[in-house]
């Protein structure tokens, strides 16, 4: 298993994960058309690669992605006394069925942990879905009670 930062070579792989992903939890998003959600998400990936603020992690097995986590870098507005720094929002993670339980995205989150301390930001953050709060507890997050939100849709 390889796990390293997603390349151009990876748009198709990870263009059918968000699919196949978003189908998955959302069903009623299938009445997008996959070659209309294909121009969005192919303009997304190009910007994305060109760009600093998004990052894509993944696994590959065979040549395949099989577990992805986006990270989108946020920069803070600076302090007098303190350091210019970042933060990240970590989102649409997901493995693909029949790697689901072996560890992978716990390894996925591992390089992007590293990678994250390395790049030195403050600190990572995700809105997590009930079903995955398991997963980030295990993987070194926690909940916060300072954070609120208002929804705007």
């Amino acid at each position: 298993m390889e796990v390293r930062l997603a390349a151009s070579d990876d748009l198709q792989d990870l263009l059918d994960m968000r699919y196949e992903f978003t189908v998955e939890d959302y069903p009623d998003t299938a009445s997008v058309s996959r070659e209309e959600f294909s121009i969005a998400y192919e303009a997304f990936f190009s910007d994305m690669l060109k760009g600093e603020a998004w990052k894509v992690f993944v696994a590959v097995h065979d040549g395949r992605v099989v577990s992805h986590m986006y990270l989108q870098i946020i920069e803070k507005v600076p302090r007098p006394g303190r350091p210019h720094r970042h933060f990240a929002y970590v989102t649409n993670v997901y493995t693909r069925p029949a790697y689901r339980g072996q560890g992978i995205g716990a390894q996925v989150h591992q390089w992007m942990e590293k990678w994250a301390r390395e790049q030195d930001l403050e600190m990572l953050i995700v809105w997590p879905s009930s079903g995955s709060v398991k997963f980030y507890g295990r993987n070194g997050f926690v909940r916060n009670a300072e954070m609120m939100e208002l929804d705007l849709t």
